[in-house]
């Protein structure tokens, strides 16, 4: 049986995230926080060739608040985001 190196396993985990991390350091745009708008952008801007990247505080996307409105299974968007996001609405 092969034995797992944990410091090579630790080596290239730490040295997979340093590349991204200097990669990242040579974009084109930043954009602050990944909810919808953050994310939207970033997606039309990467699909057009641009080198883009987000950073978000939390550890989860998506935005929104995690209490209140956000325990309905309901959501709310406006006509021109629904194409974008694929939303549609019932009886019209």
């Amino acid at each position: 049986m092969n034995k797992i190196d944990e410091v090579k396993i630790s080596k290239a985990i730490i040295e997979s995230y340093t590349k991204d991390l200097l990669d990242a350091t040579e974009t084109e745009v930043a954009i602050a926080g990944a909810g919808p708008a953050g994310l939207t952008a970033a997606y039309y801007l990467a699909k057009k060739g641009v080198k883009t990247v987000i950073f978000e505080r939390k550890l989860s996307i998506g935005g929104g608040m995690w209490s209140g409105g956000m325990r309905f299974s309901r959501i709310v968007a406006q006509d021109a985001g629904r194409e974008i996001i694929g939303i549609w609405r019932p009886n019209g």
